[in-house]
């Protein structure tokens, strides 16, 4: 197994992956047989934030559904889920 040689993506601790899919689940209007994908960035450019949560729904679209929260796995709630519904 390779490790992550730029940086730019943190194992979370815990099982934030799952919870945060739970939520997902929870509280947008996505199907059962939607893959969910959720991942934690690392930004060490300025301007950007140290951590960020993308979440990825691929529901056989061309290009799966994106969605970036500022915040890290740890960090993201149901307000969180709510408020950043995807296109």
């Amino acid at each position: 197994m390779m490790d992550d040689i730029l940086g730019l993506s943190a194992k979370p601790q815990g099982d934030h992956t799952k919870r945060i899919k739970d939520l997902v689940r929870d509280h947008w209007d996505v199907a059962e047989d939607t893959v969910i994908m959720v991942s934690e960035l690392r930004c060490h450019e300025e301007g950007c934030p140290d951590a960020e949560t993308v979440i990825a729904l691929m529901d056989g679209a061309p290009e799966p559904r994106k969605v970036k929260i500022s915040k890290s796995m740890a960090d993201v709630d149901a307000m969180a889920i709510q408020s950043a519904v995807p296109a």
